[in-house]
């Protein structure tokens, strides 16, 4: 086997260890093996090419270690471990995010009870629905009959009830 093929195979296989380190999860053992290949190429194309060629490996790898790895933090979640491990982000419905502001309209001058304390915000409970509420001014202790007051950043405020 020829000096340069020798060379082009130890480049070769450092870089299908370093691309195969995205796909299989080994803690680093592939990255390391990749770069132990990587530095063996460089080395052994100082002594077999001179100080020149030697130079120009140190350069080519210097740009495409930084681009792989760039590749790799970007596409790593589209991979298949990437996916289970990171999953995509879930859509939000308006059920999901709490109760309408319509909805929260209506409580306006409606009596009901703090399940929770309100320091200041909390869970009260309106016609048997729990709603997250917001205290107008203070804290209100669990237990105690509120008012609901006004709309305030999409929570209703709450006071206690004079009654």
């Amino acid at each position: 086997m020829s000096p340069l093929s020798v060379i082009l195979l130890l480049y070769a296989v450092g870089l299908i260890f370093l691309v195969a380190e995205i796909f299989l999860p080994s803690q680093g053992v592939l990255t390391v093996a990749g770069l132990g290949f990587l530095g063996t190429a460089v080395y052994k194309t100082f002594n077999t090419y001179g100080e020149q060629a030697g130079l120009f490996a140190i350069l080519g790898c210097m740009v495409l270690l930084p681009a792989l790895a760039y590749v790799a933090v970007k596409y790593w979640r589209q991979t298949p471990i990437g996916r289970k491990i990171v999953p995509p982000n879930p859509v939000l419905t308006n059920a999901d995010i709490g109760v309408p502001v319509e909805k929260l309209s209506e409580l306006i001058g409606k009596t009901g009870t703090t399940a929770t304390p309100l320091r200041p915000v909390g869970i009260c409970e309106f016609d048997g629905q729990r709603i997250s509420c917001v205290a107008q001014f203070g804290s209100v202790e669990a237990g105690v009959p509120v008012v609901g007051v006004k709309l305030q950043s999409g929570n209703l405020a709450v006071r206690p009830s004079d009654a």
